[in-house]
């Protein structure tokens, strides 16, 4: 028996698995993806250019099962990721203002055409779906008379709120990272002279939807002074803030923070007794810290129109024995990885050693192809006299 219908056969089972990899990369999304906001979930629809066998999955969330989807199966160019509303770090803000008044959801799906790896044809996708509040319209018939009536009309601008933290002073910088215990100022701003503010409901989480501790209660005051003093309010510029010592889960990067802020009409005097809200006078610390953490375990709270969710810009925290501020940078850099060289393709080193053997091998049995070919064909050619 030759022995080249061997060496083909296990040079071709050593290049299966290769040439499947390859299979996967040569692929692409086409267009844009369709996003569906439906009542209680979202759903997201991909055409690729070839059938899709990799996985889709929650930025950040890789390695809960719940936020991932294999495709390893899959033989369709067309494929659906749904995520119910609320899971898998999903990001909740309540927006108000004149032109649209409601809750916005959002979330960054990554599309992964490699089963492991993060390649360059892989793409992310950052998803909103804003849910509009319908007006409430009260309607009451009683005739009168036939006069005309004339409409007016007016429209008050509601206030556009900000949340930042800011290093040195309530005007600094705003604070990408910091050092544990590092002072900086929590600072909450409301562009409007109609309109006073009260910060309440805030909560600080690991961006991973593990870590969430609720630190301002539902009536604007601290939970634990000696983490989040209370609030100062100036209501000559409407503005709020707070003198924080950076702190940080154990053994976690990065934290984000979120507040939500009602706002009430200065003019109607809606605001007199709600702000500032009146904090430690006959109130019971264990009630307030009880009523805080009911709130953060039913993870509800009462909305009303007047109020809006509004997040701080998220925070790398360096642990206590890092020395240098470069390893913040280089943790914040690494969000840009992901799609900033969709032209390189990294290996490991025990791959690419793994790569320079298959080459080697392939270049040697073709080579000792090409020589039997020859051989047999002198062989087999007939001899001239």
């Amino acid at each position: 028996m030759s022995p080249f219908p061997v060496l083909t056969a296990f040079l071709l089972a050593l290049a299966l698995p290769w040439a499947a990899q390859a299979t996967s990369l040569d692929n692409g999304v086409i267009g844009e993806p369709i996003v569906d906001c439906m009542m209680d979930r979202v759903k997201i629809t991909f055409k690729t250019e070839r059938p899709f066998t990799g996985r889709i999955f929650v930025k950040g969330m890789a390695d809960k099962h719940q936020c991932v989807e294999s495709f390893s199966s899959n033989s369709k160019t067309s494929v659906q990721f749904e995520m119910a509303n609320g899971q898998c770090n999903m990001r909740r803000s309540r927006k108000v203002g004149p032109e649209q008044r409601g809750v916005e959801q959002s979330i960054t799906v990554i599309v992964s055409f490699h089963d492991i790896f993060i390649t360059k044809v892989d793409r992310a996708y950052r998803t909103t779906c804003f849910y509009m509040e319908a007006d409430r319209v009260v309607t009451n018939r009683f005739d009168v008379s036939m006069l005309p009536t004339t409409d007016l009309i007016d429209t008050a601008r509601m206030p556009t709120c900000t949340y930042t933290v800011r290093k040195d002073s309530i005007d600094g910088a705003v604070v990408k990272y910091a050092r544990i215990g590092e002072p900086v100022f929590h600072v909450w701003r409301c562009d409007s002279d109609m309109f006073g503010m009260i910060v309440h409901s805030c909560f600080v989480d690991d961006g991973n939807g593990e870590d969430r501790k609720t630190i301002i209660d539902e009536n604007g005051c601290s939970i634990d002074d000696s983490i989040v003093p209370e609030l100062t309010y100036n209501h000559e510029t409407n503005m709020a803030y707070s003198e924080v010592n950076v702190f940080k889960f154990a053994d976690k990067v990065t934290t984000y923070f979120q507040c939500a802020i009602s706002t009430c009409m200065i003019s109607e005097g809606m605001c007199a007794g709600k702000t500032p809200p009146r904090c430690g006078v006959s109130r019971d610390v264990r009630l307030k810290k009880r009523q805080a953490l009911a709130a953060e375990k039913n993870g509800t709270r009462k909305d009303d129109p007047f109020t809006m969710d509004i997040s701080a810009d998220k925070i790398f925290v360096l642990d206590l024995d890092d020395s240098a501020e470069g390893k913040a940078r280089e943790a914040a850099q690494l969000e840009a990885v992901l799609l900033s060289a969709p032209q390189k393709v990294c290996f490991s080193q025990q791959t690419l050693s793994l790569l320079t053997v298959l080459m080697a091998f392939s270049s040697v049995v073709v080579a000792a192809a090409a020589l039997g070919f020859w051989w047999r064909r002198g062989a087999w050619a007939p001899k001239t006299i």
